[in-house]
């Protein structure tokens, strides 16, 4: 069996999930919290995946190994476990149903170890046990702060959307050859792609989320898509990113990625704001 079978069964089970949620309570702003849950995952991993170098997934899909890693990253990190965050807060799970969600996950960390296709350097699966144990209650707090309309929990989860879509958005331009990062943090020239990707994409999705919350004229928000593809300018003058088509080309697919994406942050907004309602 090709490796990249139960990647893609966990990640047609994830959608299913969510799909069936999203119609059965007749929400598809639940797809806000979806993302903004992915994004406090993609926090963590930034640490514990990319920095500290934990464990290693084996999709086996693309050429460009650390990319492979990736993808096999995202299965978990924006389907699965935030999927998993969605159905525990939206229908407000006992202690039980999260239990049962975090010996699952660890049973499937068990069998894709046993089958080559993830291995891990220093990560236990006590870790995954009890760091889904402690981040599942977590979303239900985060839901019922956002339901109180707090600002702080607005602006953070918005933060959270702007640098989840950023970096998924840099990590598929990567992969399809149109740019890239490169300075030297790690020997690897694509970890440090991803690295750097991570911290711009946090970045970012700070400017996305100060330019919604913020402002309210549309040309002060329309800003904010201008301003992140501006701070890449001087990392681009230096060397550090490396544009590998036609830079007018490179320039118009990125503002046209911005703009949506300041879109998709606009309609997050109004969504949490309705929460409180």
């Amino acid at each position: 069996m090709p490796n990249y079978i139960p990647y893609l069964l966990l990640t047609i089970i994830s959608i299913t999930i969510l799909t069936v949620t999203i119609v059965h309570k007749r929400q598809f702003g639940i797809t806000v919290l979806f993302f903004c849950f992915a994004g406090m995952v993609y926090v963590a991993e930034l640490f514990v995946m990319i920095i500290g170098n934990c464990y290693y997934y084996l999709p086996e899909v693309l050429t460009i190994g650390y990319y492979d890693h990736m993808l096999g990253a995202f299965v978990s990190n924006l389907f699965v476990i935030p999927t998993l965050c969605v159905v525990t807060s939206v229908y407000q799970l006992r202690f039980r149903w999260i239990v049962l969600f975090a010996v699952i996950l660890v049973g499937v960390e068990w069998v894709f170890e046993s089958i080559a296709i993830y291995h891990t350097y220093w990560w236990r699966k006590e870790f995954t046990f009890f760091a889904l144990i402690i981040f599942f209650p977590f979303t239900k707090f985060w839901v019922r702060t956002l339901q109180l309309g707090t600002s702080w929990s607005r602006f953070l989860s918005l933060w959270m959307q702007g640098w989840s879509g950023a970096v998924t958005v840099m990590y598929i331009m990567s992969v399809i050859g149109i740019r890239h990062y490169e300075y030297g943090f790690f020997e690897n020239v694509y970890r440090d792609d991803i690295f750097i990707s991570g911290c711009m994409g946090i970045f970012k999705g700070f400017i996305f989320a100060v330019a919604i919350i913020f402002f309210k004229k549309l040309y002060w928000r329309i800003l904010a898509p201008v301003l992140v593809y501006g701070v890449d300018l001087p990392l681009y003058a230096l060397g550090v990113l490396i544009i590998e088509i036609p830079f007018w080309i490179y320039t118009s697919v990125y503002l046209v990625l911005a703009m949506l994406l300041l879109w998709w942050i606009h309609y997050a907004y109004s969504f949490i704001c309705k929460l409180a309602r």
